[in-house]
């Protein structure tokens, strides 16, 4: 014996022609029997959603993984979802989108198309969503950044120090967080993302740069008793 539910019903009248009765009943024999076997276009269209449904949240969930790792493009897919969270706040340049790789570009398609139907806000998703959403936020430090500011003048040499970096073990790749100085009184944090090969050629160079002013002695920013650096 089956433990299936039986379905609740509902009895429809139509009143027809008599020349379209025989039409009408052949129309509504085949509905029923493409229902049955959930085969009606209303029944496909409903399955492509949902299948698309839990495409866009194996996406979101891929980009939230992305944006808390720490490759080069992490702080691009943060700045995304960011926007999504609050787009008042955190406004996403459409240019930033071409340093993404066709993959993460789809995803990012694929999390528009779930947070354009708007069932929910991304971040409510997971749990704890809200608290994930602010530690990204506050890591790359989006919220320290005023809204459609633009980046520094090209052109122009700014003082900035060296504040960190974020890498990925096993990786070349690496994100170098400098504070840039853009005015009299304004502090900016900017992650800078370099592939393998720039790495090698920013170690280069300033091992080039340290090791010649130390070729003529001690070089004229140093201090009385500092030592030649042993990785010289």
């Amino acid at each position: 014996m089956s433990d299936s539910p039986t379905p609740s019903t509902r009895s429809l009248a139509f009143t027809v022609p008599t020349h379209l009765a025989e039409a009408l009943q052949e129309t509504v024999d085949d509905f029923l029997a493409k229902a049955a076997g959930g085969t009606t276009p209303a029944q496909r269209a409903a399955e492509i959603r949902a299948q698309d449904r839990d495409a866009s949240l194996d996406s979101l969930a891929h980009l939230v993984e992305v944006a808390e790792g720490s490759s080069r493009q992490a702080r691009v897919v943060a700045q995304f979802l960011a926007g999504l969270y609050n787009g008042d706040d955190f406004s996403v340049s459409l240019p930033d989108f071409r340093r993404l790789n066709d993959d993460l570009l789809e995803h990012c398609l694929q999390v528009l198309r779930l947070d354009h139907r708007h069932a929910t806000e991304v971040h409510r998703y997971f749990p704890n969503g809200e608290t994930r959403w602010r530690a990204m936020i506050r890591r790359w430090g989006l919220a320290d950044e005023p809204a459609n500011t633009p980046l520094p003048e090209d052109d122009v040499v700014h003082s900035c120090q060296y504040d960190s970096k974020l890498d990925a073990p096993g990786y070349r790749d690496v994100t170098l967080v400098v504070k840039l100085a853009v005015g009299v009184d304004e502090i900016r944090s900017l992650s800078l993302a370099l592939s393998a090969a720039d790495s090698e050629r920013l170690a280069a160079d300033l091992v080039s740069v340290h090791r010649l002013a130390w070729t003529r002695g001690k070089p004229l920013d140093a201090d009385e008793n500092e030592p030649r650096p042993a990785w010289l």
